[in-house]
């Protein structure tokens, strides 16, 4: 069996303390938040799959395009500083742009053939789309201080990594189902 290809749980968690703002999470809260966003993603997911499931299949793609989603394939390995990118919903236009290029290096890396290491990838982002139509950022449920001087606190805003944490839990269901549909 094929090992889940995004962070899981524990690695998830390296990935909200690497966030930019995680120094201004109060230290009792983290493992608070973590749980809340990994949970939503989670909770999701279940719901998603209850509706969204055809004959044991998942087809994102089709899933994605029916929710209004324009799709435009970019043949290119996008790469920015030390992150590759496979994907990016572009939330205000509805659009989605696949990084052929870096999926297949993705998928020979992962042991996917391309349209099912796709799939994966896109179980992750059709979160992004959710936060976006249906449930709320969950890079918002938890705020900090754009500034603090001293007791002073000023603006707020989100912790992105929160997004990513519900996605990689949300993906990490929908993948558990469709290898537990391919034994079948």
């Amino acid at each position: 069996m094929k090992e889940f290809p995004f962070p899981d749980k524990e690695n998830s968690m390296n990935d909200l303390r690497q966030d930019y703002v995680f120094p201004k999470i109060e230290e009792e809260r983290v493992d608070g938040i973590f749980a809340d966003a990994w949970n939503v993603g989670e909770t999701q997911a279940r719901l998603f799959l209850e509706t969204h499931h055809n004959d044991g299949k998942l087809d994102m793609l089709d899933i994605l395009q029916k929710s209004g989603v324009k799709v435009v394939y970019k043949e290119m390995d996008y790469v920015l500083g030390k992150r590759r990118y496979f994907c990016e919903y572009l939330s205000g236009k509805d659009l989605l742009k696949i990084y052929t290029k870096s999926v297949a290096l993705w998928c020979e890396n992962n042991g996917f053939s391309y349209e099912e290491g796709l799939n994966v990838i896109l179980c992750h982002e059709y979160f992004h789309y959710l936060e976006c139509h249906k449930i709320g950022m969950t890079s918002r449920r938890y705020q900090v201080p754009i500034l603090k001087i001293g007791p002073i606190k000023l603006g707020k805003t989100g912790v992105p990594s929160l997004s990513e944490i519900g996605a990689n839990a949300f993906a990490g269901v929908c993948y558990k189902y469709l290898v537990e549909e391919e034994r079948r």
